[in-house]
């Protein structure tokens, strides 16, 4: 009984932890967010363009909370600092999504970058590639940059 309480506490201890990208080691920004749900936002510069890496947690709702979501986005980014960045397939530690997973009209998830944080904005790409009750919008808080 002992072991169950043990593996038990240990498995709550993993799900309550805040989420995070697989790929912020790697990356140019990164970016957290605490309410309404714990999640993670890291910015890696390609080229001309940036790929979003977004991890984030399921609105807490007992025990039909969703589970984590995971997506990610390539896009070019504007003279006001805002990056549009399309839903690319991927494969991530906890989801991947293939080119017909995404469909022909992928959703743009719009990134406004500014000195304390970001503000990401995802165009209904949770609802659509997510469990019920995940959300990615919202205010990020800048945590780290590269440099």
């Amino acid at each position: 009984m002992q072991t169950h309480i043990i593996v038990a506490a240990c498995v709550l201890s993993v799900l309550a932890s805040t989420p995070s990208v697989g790929k912020t080691k790697d990356a140019d920004a990164v970016f957290e967010r605490e309410e309404p749900a714990a999640a993670t936002l890291a910015l890696t510069r390609e080229g001309d363009e940036w790929r979003i890496a977004l991890r984030a947690g399921g609105l807490p709702n007992g025990d039909a909370t969703a589970a984590d979501c995971e997506l990610e986005a390539v896009g070019p980014q504007d003279a006001d600092d805002v990056i549009a960045a399309r839903i690319v397939p991927f494969v991530g530690e906890l989801n991947e999504l293939t080119e017909a997973d995404i469909g022909a009209d992928a959703p743009v998830i719009e990134v406004r970058v500014g000195p304390e944080g970001a503000f990401v904005s995802d165009s209904d790409a949770a609802a659509r590639y997510c469990g019920l009750g995940s959300d990615i919008d919202g205010f990020y808080r800048r945590t780290d940059t590269a440099g």
